[in-house]
Parts: C-alpha cells; sequence; structure tokens
C-alpha cells in the first residue's frame, strides 16, 4: 500500500534533518513505485519557519522533483478547510487533512490522534 503521501509537518522535518530514516524511505518508495506526493503549502511555510537554514535544499530538493506535487492555499479552498477545521486554529492540520482527504493517500506523520479528530476516516502513516 504505497499509492503516494500526504506530508505534514513532522515528516517535512524528519526529511529536512534526517532525523529518521522512515520518512526518507516512505518518500523513496511511493516515488520509486510510481505514487507521489502531496506537500500542502501551510506544512512546507511551517517548516522553513523551524528547520536550520542549512537543511533546507533538501526540502528544496523534494518540492523540485517529480511525482511531488505543492498544493497552495487558495481562496476556494479556504471555506472547506475552515469547516473542516470546525473552530479549531490549526490551520496547517486542516489543509493537511483536506490533502488527504482529496488524494485519498495516508498522512505522514507523527501526529496522527490530532489529525484523526479532525476526520477520523482519514489514512495515517505514523512516523515511529
Amino acid at each position: 500500500m504505497i499509492p503516494g503521501r500526504v506530508l505534514d509537518v513532522s515528516a517535512l522535518v524528519d526529511i529536512a534533518v534526517a532525523k529518521t530514516r522512515y520518512s526518507r524511505h516512505v518518500v523513496a518508495m511511493c516515488l520509486y513505485r510510481g505514487g507521489g506526493l502531496c506537500v500542502p503549502s501551510t506544512a512546507l511555510a511551517a517548516v522553513y519557519s523551524i528547520a536550520p537554514l542549512d537543511t533546507q535544499a533538501e526540502l528544496f530538493d523534494l518540492i523540485m522533483g517529480p511525482g511531488v506535487t505543492v498544493d497552495d492555499l487558495t481562496a476556494g479552498k479556504a471555506p472547506d478547510i475552515g469547516e473542516l477545521l470546525d473552530g479549531a486554529n490549526d490551520v496547517v492540520a486542516g489543509h493537511v487533512v483536506w490533502c488527504a482527504r482529496n488524494t485519498h493517500w495516508p498522512i505522514l506523520t507523527d501526529r496522527g490522534d490530532q489529525l484523526t479528530l479532525l476526520d477520523p476516516r482519514i489514512m495515517i502513516d505514523p512516523i515511529p
């Protein structure tokens, strides 16, 4: 079951700083097997705000690669994401869950419990 993945903040940080090998392995397998990656732009912005400058090249290489789509938060998506959040303030989480709903791919994350509160039907690929 490796069609593709939606990458949450924790997965992007894991890839950027090589915290574990798991995220990099999952990403490589998705792309190798012809799947894809969806990177919500809100998650990418959050990671750029906290990732050390010397690791940001890893992120740039990732998002510029074939099979990777950066999903922008547009005005057309804002109402759906707002409804999904239902009063919660984590726009990044809402955008990540919205992307998972639309791609039908699991979210690679270490905060699956929080994300499934927004939608219990989404699939989670937990980072160990």
